[in-house]
């Protein structure tokens, strides 16, 4: 079940954050460079249809799993005709799924009509919505009353955030390694990619810093939870890969970008784009890391539960 939540996850966000990348990144900077342009956006392209395959296999395994925890059954008898049709139509979790399959199915249609800028846009909608439709899976979807408004609403922000910047971060490494041929005319482009996903990374990592003391806050509800339970500590690993996702951005960020971004072709500007694509291939590695984390933190019983206050 944590495998297939963490797969499930890690595909929606690389979807969400190639999504965002396309329509508000690289179709910017990438206007007067067509000889790009094309091969890029085939790329990404075969990148959201092979997430979106993964997410619809992961999907389907995750409720096929969750069928046998309800009943309580072998996985012979629970994944028949009669138990998932009770889970799909009588579940919160089975009616978010027809939710999301039916989210899904509107992405594949877009994908199809790739070109379309109708389509671009509702894709777009159509991630945003997946990555949104997760908070109900969580602890956030079965938080009670006002509460629970503002931990759904929390989440929701929480997880696209997340998946904006991480996913996102896919299609910044594709998109430093689509000029690597003609480095020196590259890196101006490169530059302007970069500074935008920068600012990006700055919006998803301030949503995060809010919503996550939220979410803390209604899950944990003390210090003493964070270091006395299991729940607790595990989100203090999360936080602790989450700083090194933080310490790399700063990297990239006060030092390889304004070497990239130098006025003359260098070596220097070269060797710049070459570590912020290192560098950003590690924070994906703890991005995902991160998201594994989520999936198990979603089978764990919240410290708020296990700690008196």
């Amino acid at each position: 079940m944590v495998a297939a939540r963490a797969i499930h996850f890690a595909a929606t966000a690389v979807i969400v954050g190639t999504l965002v990348f396309r329509t508000n990144i690289a179709k910017v900077a990438l206007r007067e460079e067509e000889n790009v342009a094309i091969p890029f956006w085939t790329q990404t392209l075969h990148l959201l249809w092979a997430c979106l395959a993964v997410g619809v296999i992961s999907g389907l395994v995750w409720l096929l799993l969750q069928a046998v925890s309800m009943s309580g059954l072998p996985f012979g008898e629970a994944v028949s005709a009669d138990v998932l049709s009770t889970v799909v139509n009588e579940t919160q979790f089975g009616q978010l799924m027809e939710v999301r399959a039916g989210l899904a199915v509107a992405l594949a249609a877009c994908l199809a009509f790739d070109r379309a800028a109708l389509a671009e846009w509702l894709a777009l909608a159509a991630g945003l919505g997946l990555a949104a439709s997760l908070a109900w899976t969580g602890h956030a979807g079965s938080t009670l009353g006002a509460t629970g408004d503002v931990h759904l609403a929390a989440d929701a922000l929480h997880l696209i955030a997340a998946a904006a910047w991480i996913g996102g971060l896919v299609s910044l490494v594709l998109f430093f390694a689509a000029g690597r041929n003609q480095a020196t005319a590259w890196a101006p482009v490169a530059s302007d990619a970069a500074e935008r996903f920068s600012i990006l990374g700055m919006v998803s990592v301030a949503t995060l810093f809010v919503t996550g003391i939220v979410n803390v806050w209604i899950l944990v509800g003390s210090f003493r939870g964070l270091f006395t339970t299991e729940y607790g500590l595990v989100l203090m690993l999360k936080l602790g890969i989450f700083a090194a996702m933080l310490a790399v951005a700063a990297i990239n960020r006060f030092y390889l970008m304004p070497r990239l971004a130098l006025p003359s072709a260098t070596g220097v500007q070269s060797d710049s784009l070459r570590q912020l694509t290192r560098n950003s291939v590690i924070e994906i590695a703890l991005g995902l890391t991160i998201l594994a984390i989520v999936g198990m933190l979603g089978m764990m019983h919240p410290a708020v539960h296990l700690v008196s206050t």
